[in-house]
């Protein structure tokens, strides 16, 4: 095959047209391979991120020698022990609308709180006249009281068995100093309308700037019934027969004295048909309380036997808001389980 000569056309056009190609073609080769080493540089750097995220989340979940695991937080246990506000409630007792805490620094401003007013109570015959009696205690027997006493805090009319409120309850004694600290002599009464007690506390530092359902941050007294002690006697938690009720002397000065239900659940509330009245003493107070059977729902009968407990709440800070001891007349009393209060007796009527 006879080669073609190239003149010197073809040699001009090979250098304006061909030779330029040829190095455009060489500079977008060398672009090619820079743009493929900076994609393979950059699928590299993923690559080791990847690995060093992995390795780290494997080794998170393994226990390496000598490294602690976290602890997980958990809430506080409120104490059960002296009030009913904190007490496990069972699911089939309404509970009543939480109120807004009174600050731990209150000097005693009135909290403007939801809570009912008291709510009449239907009128029932529980108790038990076989002779149930707890084994927590001695049991205490109140006295009918033919003559009942005038409620103004003086304690000279009740000529009654006198009993003793002198024992700390459980995980409520840390505070406790003696019976100087907080203790009571306390009587007891009834007739066909109404439920009497008298309390002459020992304490020595009054203070009470709290009201309510809060007034047990203060120096007040707290009686727990159980109405059904038969029906229920081995129930380990509080139901619709089971009462907390709350009498506090006020401050002597701004406050009054008051009443307060906290149990059942279902009708917290001031307790405005119970009668109150106290008078402060030289190293403590005498209260008086009058509350009507009808705050019970029952009908008194002379033999009965319910659920019983007295005790009383101390705080030693001056205006301040808080709760930090209670002794009771029986060692085991907890607010939630009425198994761990003594036995209320109602004496023979004359």
């Amino acid at each position: 095959m006879t080669a073609v000569k190239r003149g010197p056309f073809i040699r001009q056009i090979e250098k304006k047209v061909l030779q330029p190609l040829i190095v455009l073609k060489s500079y977008f080769k060398v672009q090619s391979n820079e743009l493929t080493r900076r994609l393979e540089a950059i699928m590299a750097s993923r690559a080791r991120i990847l690995f060093l995220l992995l390795t780290a989340s494997a080794l998170g979940a393994c226990s390496l020698p000598g490294a602690a695991a976290p602890t997980p937080f958990t809430f506080p246990t409120p104490n059960l022990t002296h009030t009913a506000i904190f007490a496990a409630t069972p699911t089939d007792t309404p509970l009543a609308p939480t109120l807004p805490p009174l600050d731990a620094t209150s000097t005693g401003t009135p909290l403007l709180a939801t809570v009912d007013v008291e709510t009449p109570v239907a009128t029932s015959t529980p108790g038990t006249v076989d002779g149930t009696v707890r084994p927590n205690g001695s049991p205490v027997t109140a006295a009918y009281l033919t003559a009942p006493p005038t409620i103004d805090g003086d304690l000279s009319e009740w000529t009654s068995t006198a009993y003793q409120a002198a024992q700390t309850v459980p995980y409520a004694g840390d505070n406790w100093t003696g019976a100087s600290d907080v203790s009571a002599t306390f009587y007891i009464g009834w007739d066909t309308q109404y439920l009497y007690i008298g309390v002459s506390r020992t304490d020595d530092q009054f203070v009470q700037v709290s009201y309510g359902r809060y007034m047990y941050r203060g120096d007040d007294v707290e009686l727990q019934l159980d109405l059904d002690l038969d029906g229920d006697f081995a129930t380990t938690l509080v139901s619709s027969d089971d009462y907390q009720l709350g009498f506090s002397p006020g401050n002597f000065g701004s406050l009054s004295p008051e009443a307060y239900r906290w149990y059942p659940r279902s009708l917290e509330s001031y307790l405005t048909s119970v009668t109150v009245d106290a008078v402060q003493t030289a190293d403590g107070y005498d209260l008086e309380a009058r509350i009507p059977w009808a705050v019970l729902g029952i009908t008194p009968v002379e033999g009965t036997h319910y659920g019983f407990a007295l005790s009383l709440s101390d705080n030693d800070q001056p205006g301040v808001s808080t709760w930090e001891s209670m002794v009771s007349n029986v060692s085991t009393r907890r607010t939630a389980d009425p198994t761990t209060w003594g036995t209320l007796i109602l004496g023979a009527a004359d």
